[in-house]
Formats: structure tokens, C-alpha cells, sequence
């Protein structure tokens, strides 16, 4: 019994230490966006990877409130929506690209009567952002950005 509860207390501090180094970034797989099967060092900046966190953030030229103007200035309220009174928030994701250029955008979750559209357009016609940066490698990087829609405006 005594052997049975040493092994046991063995594998659960290396299932732990597994998980510590994964936690730590230590090493990861190549079954990102990049692709490959071979396990390499966190270090590596992987120009086809498809980032999440970044060193550095990207940044929409002007900041937070040149985005929320450039939202403003440009959004045209759908007919359908205006009839039917609809507002609310539309999560549209998408991938800067190494250059900023918004590409593989797409609507998560919205209220429909042409909202979805609306947002998606806005995303499309965005100028380019300043890149997200990875060890000061310029990188691609997902993005989801709530656009809010109300009637009252």
C-alpha cells in the first residue's frame, strides 16, 4: 500500500510539473494557425501563427476615441432595424495582419434586421491599425470588438 501511495503522489507532482511548464509557456506545440507537429521553444516568433496576447497591442490610429468617431461618423442605421426599434451590442472578430489590414472578419453574435451587416462593414472599411508586436516582430493577431447599436442616436 505504501508503494501504491508514493507512486501516486509521483505522478500527480508530474502531471502538475506538465502543467506548470505548459502554464509557463515553457514549450508549445506547433498545432497553431502555423501548423507543423514538432515542439518548439515559446521564443520563436512564427510569422504565419495567429496570435492572442501579444507583447504589444495593437492600436487603432488615434487611439480609443478615433475608433469610436470613425464608428460614429460612418455607421448608416439600417432601415429594418430602425422600423422594428431593435438595438444592441454586435461582436465582429477578425485577424490584423502583419500590416494592420483587417482580414477573416466575421459577426460572433448580434441582434440580426441588418445589424450584423452594418457592423461587419464597418470592420471591412476600418483603416489599417497600428500591427500587434511579438518580441518587436510585427505579428497577426485575433481581435473581437463589440459595435453598439441604438435607436435613441
Amino acid at each position: 500500500m505504501k508503494n501504491f501511495t508514493q507512486f501516486l503522489f509521483l505522478v500527480a507532482v508530474l502531471l502538475l510539473g506538465a502543467r506548470r511548464v505548459q502554464a509557463q509557456g515553457i514549450l508549445t506545440t506547433g498545432a497553431h494557425a502555423g501548423g507543423g507537429d514538432a515542439l518548439a521553444p515559446a521564443s520563436v516568433v512564427s510569422p504565419d501563427s495567429i496570435y492572442v496576447n501579444t507583447d504589444s497591442r495593437p492600436t487603432f490610429a488615434g487611439g480609443d476615441a478615433a475608433l469610436t468617431t470613425y464608428l460614429t461618423k460612418n455607421i448608416r442605421y439600417p432601415e429594418a432595424a430602425l422600423r422594428q426599434h431593435v438595438s444592441g451590442r454586435v461582436y465582429v472578430s477578425f485577424v490584423l495582419n502583419r500590416e494592420g489590414r483587417v482580414t477573416d472578419a466575421h459577426v460572433v453574435r448580434g441582434p440580426g434586421y441588418g445589424l450584423n451587416d452594418e457592423a461587419l462593414r464597418l470592420v471591412w472599411l476600418m483603416p489599417n491599425w497600428a500591427p500587434a508586436r511579438q518580441q518587436g516582430q510585427a505579428v497577426r493577431v485575433a481581435c473581437t470588438i463589440p459595435i453598439n447599436f441604438d435607436t435613441q442616436h
